[in-house]
């Protein structure tokens, strides 16, 4: 049986390793977003800017707003990108904390019922699920500052995307046994048969997705300001 201290031992020393790596990549990640909005705003000022028919003062002032605009949104965009990357990489690192995070949470649903089957509606079992993940995240106490919300933004996720692989294809591996009774052996095969490495990749995908969405609205980000000088 999977010992939740044990756990939530893992998942505490999971996100202190994260606090450092984190920063790490914010670091160099911030610096290559600033890195490629300064070269857009020197772009922009050797191609439009310096180039217009305007007094001097004007030229300088829209030539700040362009180094505003860049000197924003370029570090912006590399936080993001750097917390969607940080967050890949430590998916793919907790196979094991993930298999036990599932193992106890469809078990501490399913010892609501003492015969399990496909009667039960979903809704309540989403609803239990929910409040089991809720109360583990209560004992991982990631509460105060910005950084443990992000913490618990992040588990949240996971819990998030854990309860539709319960709800769906743990649930079905259960109902395929065809028994009135349900043990804890019964669980514990499911969820294995199920994979952590399917959630893996289903969260990875989910991360891949959102590092092409920012990737569109950098360059959407870099190319506006050219896009106006152009237009107008």
């Amino acid at each position: 049986m999977t010992d939740k201290n044990q756990v939530l031992s893992y998942w505490k020393n999971f996100f202190s390793d994260l606090l450092v790596g984190t920063f790490v990549n914010l670091f160099l990640f911030g610096s290559i977003g600033f890195i490629i909005g300064m070269i857009g705003t020197y772009s922009l000022k050797e191609i439009y800017i310096w180039d217009a028919d305007w007094s001097g003062w004007l030229q300088w002032l829209v030539l700040m707003t362009a180094l505003l605009w860049y000197g924003l949104w370029g570090p912006i965009h590399g936080v993001i990108a750097s917390i969607i990357e940080t967050a890949r990489g430590k998916f793919r690192q907790m196979v094991g904390g993930l298999h036990n995070l599932m193992d106890i949470l469809v078990s501490g649903v399913l010892a609501n019922y003492p015969n399990v089957n496909k009667s039960i509606p979903r809704k309540e079992l989403a609803r239990k699920f929910d409040e089991i993940g809720k109360k583990f995240l209560d004992d991982l106490k990631l509460k105060g500052g910005p950084i443990n919300w992000m913490k618990g933004l992040f588990f949240r996720a996971i819990l998030k995307v854990l309860k539709f692989i319960f709800l769906d294809d743990v649930m079905e591996e259960l109902n395929k046994k065809g028994k009135d009774h349900l043990d804890r052996a019964d669980i514990e095969s499911a969820v294995r048969r199920v994979g952590v490495e399917f959630v893996i990749s289903t969260l990875t995908d989910q991360m891949l997705l959102l590092q092409g969405l920012n990737a569109l609205l950098l360059a959407i980000t870099f190319g506006l300001p050219f896009f106006l000088f152009w237009y107008f």
